[in-house]
């Protein structure tokens, strides 16, 4: 899982000083843009290799409200890669400072080529980073 923690700012909440959806998500995009950053791909990168992450039904499921002034951190969770190798989805879990899971968000993910305009297979050197190696042992 990849982390974050932010605090709730003035721009994210409404009237009642509840954070919106819309700040949900943006602190999604964030994370994932984030977590490629750290990874070594950054925009300019990305756009070296022509590619691009294209975002799709967001669903969000709220357990708690995070308030004004609140911290909290964001995990990442990739759930699966499609057979296809084209759709990805992932989780993002927000907690509040007292680790108390606040709200879930499952996006769908496509890697989208610039070039040809259409979805693509994530390219082997970012496929990686999505991936998890699972080991298996011999039976005996």
């Amino acid at each position: 899982m990849f982390q974050r923690n932010y605090k709730v700012n003035g721009k994210d909440v409404n009237d009642f000083m509840v954070m919106q959806n819309a700040a949900y998500l943006s602190y999604s995009s964030r994370l994932l843009e984030t977590f490629l950053f750290v990874k070594g791909f950054t925009r300019l990168k990305m756009n070296a290799l022509k590619v691009g992450l294209q975002k799709k039904n967001d669903k969000i499921i709220q357990y708690k409200p995070l308030l004004f002034t609140q911290s909290f951190s964001v995990d990442l969770e990739f759930k699966s890669i499609a057979f296809s190798n084209q759709k990805m989805n992932v989780c993002i879990h927000f907690y509040n400072d007292k680790k108390e899971l606040c709200t879930t968000i499952t996006r769908e993910l496509f890697w989208f080529d610039y070039t040809s305009w259409q979805t693509i297979s994530p390219p082997k050197t970012i496929i990686k980073y999505f991936v998890e190696d699972k080991e298996f042992r011999e039976v005996e």
